[in-house]
C-alpha cells in the first residue's frame, strides 16, 4: 500500500471514530466544550503549545520521542500536568530533568503513551485494562471515578494505574495523530515484579508464607528474554496467503519476548473463616493450617519422603502444600479482561471458557466468564453470580449432581494496593483452588474446548491477541502494528514446541467474520511444500478420550498426518474443501437454528460414523452486528450450517494418562505452492461425554 492511501485510510478512521465518541459523549457525562480539534497540530505540538505541559515537553524531548510524535498515527498521551511531575520528582527527591537520564526520560514518557485513540466513551467501555498496552509494552489499568463538587456527583472520570486522574474539563483533546487526556498526577511505570507485590499485601500473608516456604515466589522472578530480538528477524516478515488470493495480510515477527505470571489468591479473611464459607472443618489461620487442608485434597502419597512440612520437603513438586500453591498460578500474564473472550461466543447456547496449563506439574485450571449482559437463557448458568469470573466451575443441566461452584475471581485488591507488576498480576478469588479428586471428576467430566491460543503463554505474555475484531480489510493489513496484528513466529519463540526450518508457524488475529473459533486461527505453511510441528497437550485426568481437531475447510489447505505422541494417527487429514465434502456427503447442508428433527439427528450419526462432527452450534461468525458480541442478529452464522466450511476432526481416541505431557504432532504429506494446514481449536471429550449409549444424556449440539 502506497503512503498516501495508508495516511487517508488513517485519517478516516480517526475522523469515524471521533465523530462516534462526540454522539457517545451524550451517554458519558462529557460535554461538548470537552472537544476540541487544532487543525493541523500534532501531538508534539501540543506539548509545545501549552505551558502547563513544558516539563512533560522536556521528558519526551529528552528521551528523543518529538519526532515521533510528530508523525501521522493513532496516539492517546495520558499527559501530566507541570504541578503532576513537580509532586513526582519532590516525592522521588529528583530536583530537575537534568537528574534524569534518557533512559529515565523514555520510561517515564512511553508509559504515559498507547498506540491507538481511546476517548472517554471508549474508556468508559473497559472492564479493567486497556485492550493495547502502552509504549512500553505494559497494560493500562483504567477505573472510573466520580468528579464531585459541593457534595454532588457532577461527571465522571478516569483514574489510570491507580495514579493520575483525567481532568475531565480538559479531556478527549484532539490533535491530527489522537487524543490527550491531561492527568493530574505521573502515570508511573510497572516497576515491581510479581512476588514483590504479592509479600506486600498484608492481606494474603498467609498465601504468601506458602508461596516462599515452597520455593514458588524464586519461580516468578523472570521478565525479559534478552536473547531474544525481533530485529534479528525481520527478514521473516511479509505478506502470506492464508485463504482465498485476496486474503494476503502482513505477517510482523513480535518485537519482544516477555515472561509473565498470575495468581489467584484467597485472602487471609477468607482462610480464617473457611470452616463458614466451604465447610472445612476449622479455621486456617496458619500455613500449617493450609498444608493440612491441602493433605485433604492430596492424599496420595501420603506416608512418602516428600509429605511433611520440613524445608527440603516443602520445595518437592509433589508435595501437597507445594501442588496446592502451584495450582494457584499460571506463567502467563492474565490480564481480567482477557482471560476469557467473546469473539464468535453467542452467549445464549454457550459461555466464554478457557483451559490453561498451571504451575502445578500436570494440572489444567478452568476459567469461565458468566456474564449477564449477553446471556440470552440461563440454561447453562445454574446458580452462579451473573457477571462474574470462574475457576473450575461447573454446571451441567444434563448431570445436575456433578455440579461445582468453583472460584470466583475478584477483579480488584484493596485500595492502595498495586496488582499488576512488571511481570505479572494478582487476584483475590473467594475459594481455594485444587485440582483434587473431586475437581478432576466433575469439572472435567465434560467436553474440553481448547483454543490454540491458550496453548503458548507467550500470546498472553507479550499481549499478542488483539481486541479489534471487526477488521475485514486485507488490503489496510499491509503494514507493521495494525489494530488487528497477525504474527509469523522464528523458530524458539513458542517454549516446548518443534517446528521445521522450511516450514512458516502463523498467527491470524481475531476477526468476528472468519470461520474460526475466537475469531483467530493458526496455520503453517511453506515455500517447500513441507511443514511440521509438534506442540503440547493441556494435561487432564486418566481415562479414555477423543482429541479433535476444529478447522475451516478450504480449497487452498493441505494434507497432513497426524501425530499423538509420535504415534501416527489414521490416514492422513485432507483439509481441501470439495475432498472433506466428499467424505461426509451432503447431508451436512440447510439446518436451522437451534437444529433439531430426525434429518439432523441422523446426520450427526452419519457423521460420527465416519469420525467427523459438525462446527459447534454455539459459535458464530458474521459481520452484520449489533454491537462487538451481539451475535444473535440475522446476519451471523452458527458454524453448524457453514455448508461444511467449519467442522471437527477426530484425530485420535483412547487412553490418555496423567502421568506425562501429552503431545499433538502434524507432519504435512501435501502442500503445494500455497497450501496450509489450519490449526483453529482442539477438543478433549471424555468417554462418558462422547460414548453415551441408550437412554443416558450424550454430548450436547453446543
Amino acid at each position: 500500500m502506497n503512503k498516501l492511501k495508508t495516511y487517508m485510510l488513517r485519517l478516516s478512521a480517526v475522523a469515524l471514530l471521533l465523530g462516534a465518541w462526540l454522539l457517545a459523549a451524550c451517554d458519558d457525562g462529557v460535554t461538548g466544550e470537552s472537544y476540541r480539534t487544532y487543525d493541523k497540530e500534532m501531538l508534539s505540538d501540543y506539548l509545545r503549545n501549552r505551558d502547563d505541559f513544558s516539563m512533560f515537553m522536556e521528558v519526551v524531548t529528552k528521551a528523543g520521542l518529538m519526532d515521533l510524535l510528530s508523525t501521522y498515527g493513532q496516539y492517546t498521551c495520558f499527559a501530566p500536568t507541570n504541578d503532576a511531575l513537580s509532586a513526582y520528582f519532590e516525592a522521588q527527591n529528583i530536583s530537575s530533568i537534568d537528574d534524569l537520564s534518557k533512559e529515565d526520560c523514555d520510561t517515564l514518557a512511553r508509559t504515559a503513551i498507547v498506540n491507538r485513540i481511546y476517548g472517554l466513551p471508549e474508556l468508559a467501555s473497559v472492564k479493567q485494562y486497556l485492550g493495547k498496552a502502552n509504549m512500553l509494552d505494559q497494560p493500562i489499568e483504567v477505573e472510573q471515578v466520580p468528579v464531585i463538587e459541593n457534595g454532588d456527583t457532577v461527571n465522571t472520570t478516569f483514574r489510570i494505574n491507580g495514579q493520575g486522574t483525567i481532568i475531565v474539563e480538559l479531556a478527549n483533546d484532539s490533535v491530527e495523530n489522537g487524543i490527550v487526556h491531561p492527568v493530574d498526577a505521573l502515570v508511573e511505570p510497572l516497576r515491581e515484579l510479581l512476588p514483590i507485590l504479592i509479600e506486600r499485601d498484608p492481606n494474603v500473608s498467609i498465601f504468601n508464607t506458602c508461596l516462599q516456604l515452597t520455593g514458588l515466589d524464586k519461580q516468578m522472578l523472570r521478565f525479559r528474554d534478552e536473547s531474544y530480538d525481533g530485529e534479528d528477524w525481520y527478514h521473516i516478515e511479509g505478506r502470506y496467503q492464508t485463504g482465498a488470493a485476496d486474503q494476503r495480510p502482513y505477517f510482523q515477527v513480535p518485537e519482544k519476548r516477555y515472561y509473565g505470571y498470575t495468581a489467584f489468591i484467597p485472602t487471609d479473611s477468607t482462610l480464617n473463616h473457611y470452616n463458614e464459607i466451604a465447610g472445612y472443618d476449622k479455621p486456617i489461620t496458619t500455613w500449617e493450617d493450609l498444608y493440612d487442608y491441602a493433605c485433604t485434597v492430596y492424599p496420595e502419597g501420603a506416608g512418602s519422603d516428600y509429605y511433611g512440612k520440613e524445608p527440603e520437603q516443602l520445595t518437592d513438586p509433589r508435595n501437597p502444600l507445594y501442588r496446592l500453591i502451584a495450582y494457584h498460578l499460571l506463567d502467563r500474564k492474565g490480564l481480567y479482561d482477557k482471560l476469557t473472550t467473546y469473539c464468535t461466543i453467542f452467549t445464549g447456547d454457550i459461555l466464554p471458557t478457557e483451559w490453561y496449563s498451571t504451575m502445578a506439574p500436570l494440572s489444567t485450571m478452568k476459567v469461565q466468564m458468566v456474564n449477564g449482559k449477553y446471556i440470552r437463557s440461563n440454561k447453562f448458568v445454574g446458580n452462579a453470580e451473573v457477571g462474574s469470573l470462574y475457576i473450575n466451575r461447573h454446571y451441567d443441566p444434563n448431570r445436575p449432581e456433578t455440579a461445582m461452584r468453583g472460584a470466583i475471581v475478584i477483579p480488584k485488591v484493596k485500595d492502595g494496593l498495586k496488582q499488576n507488576g512488571t511481570n505479572g498480576v494478582y487476584y483475590y478469588v473467594d475459594r481455594i483452588l485444587d485440582y483434587g479428586q473431586e475437581v478432576r471428576d466433575n469439572v472435567f467430566n465434560t467436553r474440553m474446548r481448547i483454543d490454540l491460543y491458550t496453548i503458548w503463554p507467550e500470546m498472553m505474555n507479550n499481549d499478542l491477541r488483539s481486541d479489534v475484531t471487526n477488521i475485514y480489510d486485507f488490503a489496510a493489513m499491509g503494514v507493521r502494528d495494525t489494530d488487528t496484528p497477525s504474527y509469523i513466529f522464528p523458530q524458539g519463540y513458542l517454549d516446548n514446541t518443534e517446528t521445521e526450518a522450511d516450514g512458516r508457524f502463523l498467527y491470524m488475529g481475531p476477526h468476528h467474520s472468519f470461520w474460526s473459533y475466537e475469531g483467530d486461527e493458526f496455520n503453517l505453511n511453506s515455500d517447500y511444500n513441507t511443514f511440521d510441528i509438534t506442540f503440547p497437550l493441556p494435561s487432564v485426568p486418566e481415562g479414555d478420550y477423543q482429541i479433535r481437531l476444529g478447522f475451516a475447510p478450504m480449497d487452498y489447505r493441505a494434507i497432513a498426518q497426524m501425530y499423538f505422541d509420535g504415534v501416527p494417527q489414521d490416514i492422513p487429514l485432507d483439509m481441501r474443501y470439495n475432498t472433506v465434502i466428499s467424505k461426509i456427503g451432503t447431508s451436512y447442508y440447510g439446518f436451522s437454528y437451534p437444529p433439531s428433527g430426525d434429518a439432523w439427528e441422523q446426520s450427526k450419526k452419519d457423521l460420527h460414523n465416519l469420525g467427523w462432527y459438525h462446527g459447534p452450534v454455539g459459535v458464530r461468525c458474521g459481520s452484520n452486528f449489533d454491537n462487538d458480541w451481539d451475535l444473535s442478529s440475522s446476519g451471523t452464522s452458527p458454524f453448524h450450517t457453514n455448508g461444511g466450511h467449519t467442522i471437527r476432526k477426530v484425530i485420535y481416541q483412547g487412553h490418555i494418562t496423567a502421568d506425562k505431557v501429552h503431545t499433538l504432532r502434524m507432519k504435512s504429506v501435501w502442500a503445494a505452492g500455497t497450501a496450509q494446514l489450519m490449526i483453529d481449536y482442539i477438543e478433549i471429550v471424555p468417554k462418558n461425554v462422547y460414548g453415551v449409549d441408550g437412554d443416558g444424556k450424550g454430548e450436547d449440539d453446543y
